[in-house]
């Protein structure tokens, strides 16, 4: 039979972590007992290029890491059984200093730690102790006869996907978060609450980074570029090489990978940097003939005992055998390109959250692509992000009336931008998608997102068209509550709130400061939306006389966005008259102003989602007076950063609006509760995160607990805790 090399991938040898000495030595005798000499690498490598024949009943040891444990308790137990072995370092973990007692810390050796523990060490406070330092490493070769190569520069891991596994505070989180998040936001307070992802190998994975944007208050994060990638491969891979080259005096250089992982790109960057060898954790055969930039190995679990060792022998010393208990190691799908699609040409409502989106995609550094009608408004607010390194494409078409040549256009557009997600927007963009993924159409393989944020029922046919998606976006409960009755299964909502993003002029692109405690005695109260019968701007009129009736003092009352007024007037009484102020249809940063000018915003809706002046009330510190509607009481709870009441109730919102008019204590706490909640949970940045956890396959449907926190902001005020020093 045709001979296949096994070789064997171990970690710590200690009581702490890893195998025990005594488990480790039962493979060492399982080993012996079988028949089997371990051999080097560079014997394997000659072996398998055919410089030498294939060694018969020969296994190669490996070690990853080069953890202390290695040096105090493997190397002279394979010195008893007269064993050689490669141990793969992490050359910037390689510390200075003399030899370390070869003794279990139980007979006075160096303490040890578990492997996740010396690497937080090693990454947050450069303590490399609980490594192997380079008098040891000389010694493994001249002493031992050992090999030693190299595990990287950094054994940087990277956030693979955006799905979330746990906080960087929890008991089991990853280690790789220390190397991932910067100190700055590792020791920044409540960083406990920092999100941890599923992590992989950043040589294998461009991955998701923290990425703080100068000009926004939320956090990113962003993925890396194949070019982004290949930089760091090659300095990583580079510095490795050279300071290989420091401590094993030259010759053929060998790379471990971390995690085991690989592709083509960093494999040629591995070859590039001068690496003439390549370890993985892939298993099937290492023949004759067998490419060396791709040795697989067998992983020893912590619990694996001899007898287990003596079968994987077995298994693993004939080719054949080998290749039949293969495992290859495939890299998880990656969401690079999402394609957002919608039939509106205003830039208002759902409009903007689609650009909210697109925005948040291309800051993650994603390829996106915007269909949008022609002559809409999202042309000039998506001019910004048109150029550059990494520009969004706009692709402008009008046919989505006629479903056939729009779901043809929608299946070529995706394959050529290679579209991982499609996301549509109103009322027909995903019956186009839905129908793109269909045979007749190619069988589009992109996963579909729609969203729907209004509470009206939808059509008859739409829960069929969601079967057809991989999620439905809402912005509320309410609306999910709809869609549920119209049988669209639970399973397939996706709960994504709305967010605010700051436009350029406003801050320099930055939410408003905190507002101050106001010196005046007036309060004004705003209204802020149109004539239309579910936005309720008549309950507001009446609501405002109801004030003036009561010769509530010192309240000014501002109606805007109102373009025809004539229906309304007889609601306008001469007390109220001498007090409102109209300012007509206005632009959006022209509402954003009178939102800054306001003291109280009031939403006395009959019918809502979860409108977007909420977000931007919150933006501006404002407390707000609201109807029990939608997705409203979802963001507000009575008493804490706002008042509610039910719809039509003209006197209960005059008294909401009397109590905070007399009480601005009261209104600068609830503002500044609900600026902070913004901040937090309803900026781009969380937005952009949810998403990315929705598109990487996370079923979120979530609802924010605003009590909580309302609780969590008392708490720092009494510590004295300012918010800007939260990551």
């Amino acid at each position: 039979m045709p001979t296949s090399i096994p070789v064997f991938c171990h970690h710590n040898v200690s009581e702490a972590d890893g195998h025990t000495p005594r488990q480790f030595e039962e493979h060492l005798a399982a080993i012996r007992d079988a028949g089997f000499r371990t051999i080097s690498t560079r014997e394997l490598v000659a072996a398998m290029s055919g410089a030498v024949p294939m060694p018969k009943k020969a296994c190669v040891l490996t070690f990853d890491d080069c953890h202390l444990s290695n040096w105090t308790v493997a190397a002279p137990l394979l010195a008893k059984y007269s064993m050689t072995a490669t141990f793969f370092c992490v050359t910037d973990f390689i510390g200075q200093g003399d030899k370390r007692p070869q003794l279990p810390p139980e007979a006075g050796g160096p303490e040890l730690f578990t492997a996740p523990e010396s690497f937080r060490r090693v990454l947050d406070a450069d303590d490399r102790t609980q490594f192997l330092n380079e008098a040891e490493l000389r010694a493994l070769i001249a002493d031992y006869g050992f090999e030693v190569h190299g595990h990287s520069a950094r054994h940087q891991g990277a956030f693979r996907d955006l799905r979330l596994i746990a906080r960087l505070g929890d008991a089991h989180a990853h280690w790789s978060a220390t190397g991932i998040y910067p100190k700055r936001l590792r020791r920044a307070p409540g960083a406990r609450d920092l999100p941890l992802f599923s992590t992989g190998s950043a040589y294998a994975y461009n991955g998701y980074w923290p990425h703080l944007r100068p000009a926004d208050d939320g956090l990113y994060f962003r993925r890396r570029s194949d070019a982004e990638r290949r930089t760091f491969c090659l300095e990583d891979f580079g510095r490795c090489v050279a300071r290989m080259r420091e401590v094993n005096g030259g010759g053929p250089q060998y790379l471990c990978w971390p995690w085991g992982q690989y592709d083509e790109l960093s494999l040629a960057c591995a070859r590039e940097a001068g690496f003439e060898a390549a370890f993985s954790l892939e298993r099937s055969a290492n023949a004759a003939g067998g490419d060396v930039m791709r040795i697989h190995r067998i992983g020893v679990g912590k619990t694996k005992d001899g007898a287990w060792m003596a079968s994987r022998l077995r298994m693993y010393s004939g080719s054949v055998s080998a290749r039949f208990f293969f495992k290859l190691l495939r890299k998880r799908p990656e969401v690079k390109s999402v394609l957002y699609m919608t039939d509106s040409e205003k830039l208002s409502g759902g409009s903007r959250q689609m650009l909210n989106n697109i925005v948040g995609m291309h800051e993650s550094g994603l390829r996106v692509t915007a269909v949008i009608p022609p002559g809409s408004g999202f042309r000039a607010a998506l001019g910004p992000l048109t150029s550059g390194a990494n520009p969004v494409e706009i692709v402008e078409f009008d046919g989505f009336r006629n479903y056939v040549r729009a779901a043809s256009f929608v299946a070529r557009l995706a394959r050529r931008v290679k579209a991982d997600v499609v996301h549509t927007f109103h009322a027909r963009a995903y019956k186009s998608a839905a129908l793109a993924k269909l045979p007749l159409f190619g069988g589009a393989r992109y996963r579909l997102f729609i969203n729907r944020g209004v509470i009206f029922p939808p059509n008859a046919i739409f829960a069929l068209y969601c079967l057809a998606a991989q999620g439905v976006t809402v912005n509320s409960q309410v609306c999910g509550e709809v869609l549920r009755k119209y049988l669209v299964p639970q399973k397939l909502l996706r709960l994504v709130y709305n967010s605010f993003l700051p436009e350029p002029d406003m801050n320099g692109g930055r939410l408003p400061p905190e507002r101050a405690p106001r010196e005046k005695r007036g309060c004004r109260v705003l209204y802020l939306g149109n004539e239309g019968p579910a936005k309720g701007f008549d309950v507001f009129l009446r609501m405002a006389a109801e004030l003036a009736r009561r010769g509530v003092r010192d309240l000014e009352f501002v109606g805007a966005g109102v373009r025809d007024m004539r229906a309304f007037e007889p609601l306008v009484t001469p007390p109220l008259a001498s007090r409102l102020r109209l300012p007509g249809n206005l632009s959006h940063a022209e509402a954003l102003a009178e939102l800054l000018a306001a003291d109280v915003l009031v939403l006395p809706s009959r019918q809502e989602s979860l409108p977007n002046v909420l977000l931007e009330a919150f933006a501006c510190s404002l407390p707000v007076v609201c109807t029990t509607v939608g997705g409203m009481p979802e963001l507000v709870h009575d008493g804490v950063n706002g008042l509610l009441r039910p719809s039509e109730d003209v006197d209960g919102l005059a008294d909401a609006v009397a109590q905070l008019a007399a009480d601005p204590l009261l209104r600068q706490r609830m503002g500044r509760i609900n600026r902070r909640l913004l901040a937090r949970r309803l900026g781009n940045a969380a937005k952009t995160l949810t998403l990315l956890r929705v598109y990487s396959g996370e079923a979120l449907y979530e609802p924010l607990d605003i009590k909580a926190l309302a609780d969590e902001l008392a708490r720092e005020e009494a510590s004295g805790q300012p918010e800007e020093s939260r990551p």
